[in-house]
């Protein structure tokens, strides 16, 4: 008898997670479950990954537009207290029908065997939610994600509510362990899928270009690709590295693809560096593979990940990695360095000196290329979705 599956996640705007999500329906076996999506946030226009939910799994919005746009006119300008108490009080209205509408779409549904907390966003109201198994996943570093030692020991009670915890690398399993130590039986690993044909795929597809994008591809370039959020992804090191390269007399151009809150902070220090020439935001992309594909390697500067799935999109498509050495996810992907080149958070000065060293060393670039095409066959989805299944199958 087919099992009842809930898998709930925040959205379907355009990220990391999204990605996998979308992945992981696409490519489980759906004969052999029933499978419903769940998304919190019906962001409209920017449910970009929405029309590649398969079509035989249906899916539900847990919150208007209208409520996210009313939240968020609060957030904007919550420095004003009386913003800041409405603020929190939408965040709680919020949290209320987001359980109210899963606990009736539920009812509806049926007996559920399975619910599937994909990023860990129901923690709130977890014990609200009927369902024989409950499995979260975590994405994150918890340090750094919950900053705070009251937010991470709160936390820890609500995973308690949840059956299995998966985390989506063996460091992130250490680090959860060392945490929460009572919660050890419960936590297992499964790595994220990756479909290697689909990023090869994408690789030549220039219909998302114009003509001036085509031009810049052209480019001997070197490339970062993240959402534009200076909390986590560490600009300020990278492109004080490539300040340290002009000052050299190397004027490597760096494109960034992505978009997101700091785009205009990011934009300032590109000024301030006098990297106008040198540096380039290049905007969102679906299919940012096409700029992957043509750059000379990748680069990704962060203060924390939950795993970097860039950083494995690069190996398919056969460019050196350089990546900071964040928790959690880089040094365990690279294998310490034995497959890619990793230098420590914030050091602007070791950053440029290994990138001058890879422009001038071909050889050495090459012997991590061919190092990271053993490593990257354990991200096969194939390979992955075996684990999903046996999870749900055996739980």
């Amino acid at each position: 008898m087919k099992k009842n599956v809930i898998i709930r996640s925040g959205s379907l705007r355009m990220g990391g997670l999204e990605r996998v999500l979308i992945e992981v329906l696409q490519n489980i076996d759906k004969k052999k479950y029933n499978l419903t999506l769940v998304v919190d946030d019906d962001c409209g226009e920017d449910n970009i990954f929405e029309k590649d939910i398969p079509k035989e799994i249906p899916y539900y919005f847990l919150k208007s537009q209208k409520l996210i746009e009313k939240t968020n006119y609060y957030k904007s300008r919550r420095k004003n207290i009386l913003y800041k108490l409405m603020y929190n009080i939408y965040m709680n209205i919020e949290t209320y029908i987001k359980s109210k509408n899963l606990k009736n779409l539920i009812k509806k549904l049926g007996k559920i065997d399975v619910f599937i907390d994909y990023d860990a966003g129901a923690t709130k109201y977890i014990e609200n939610i009927e369902a024989d198994k409950k499995v979260v996943w975590i994405h994150n570093s918890i340090p750094n994600l919950k900053k705070s030692e009251s937010k991470i020991k709160r936390f820890g009670k609500r995973l308690e509510k949840y059956n299995k915890i998966i985390a989506i690398c063996d460091e992130m399993k250490e680090e959860l362990t060392d945490i929460y130590p009572n919660l050890k039986e419960r936590i297992i690993r499964i790595y994220n899928p990756f479909n290697f044909s689909r990023v090869l795929n994408l690789k030549d597809d220039l219909s998302e270009l114009n003509e001036k994008d085509r031009n810049l591809l052209k480019e001997d370039y070197c490339i970062a690709i993240s959402r534009l959020d200076t909390v986590q992804k560490d600009y300020k090191t990278l492109l004080k590295a490539f300040k340290i390269l002009k000052s050299k007399g190397i004027n490597k151009k760096l494109y960034i693809v992505g978009d997101g809150p700091s785009k205009e902070e990011i934009e300032n220090t590109i000024r301030e560096y006098d990297l106008i020439e040198e540096v380039k935001l290049l905007g969102r992309f679906k299919n940012p593979y096409i700029w992957l594909n043509n750059a000379d390697f990748f680069i990704h500067s962060s203060k924390y990940e939950g795993f970097g799935l860039v950083l494995i999109e690069a190996a398919i498509l056969d460019k050196l990695v350089i990546s900071s050495n964040c928790p959690v996810g880089p040094t365990e992907i690279l294998e310490n360095g034995k497959s890619g080149i990793l230098f420590n958070v914030g050091e602007s000065e070791e950053l440029a000196e290994k990138i001058e060293k890879v422009l001038n060393d071909k050889n050495l670039r090459n012997r991590y290329i061919l190092s990271m095409k053993k490593r990257r066959e354990d991200f096969k989805k194939e390979n992955v979705l075996k684990e999903y299944e046996k999870l749900i199958d055996e739980i």
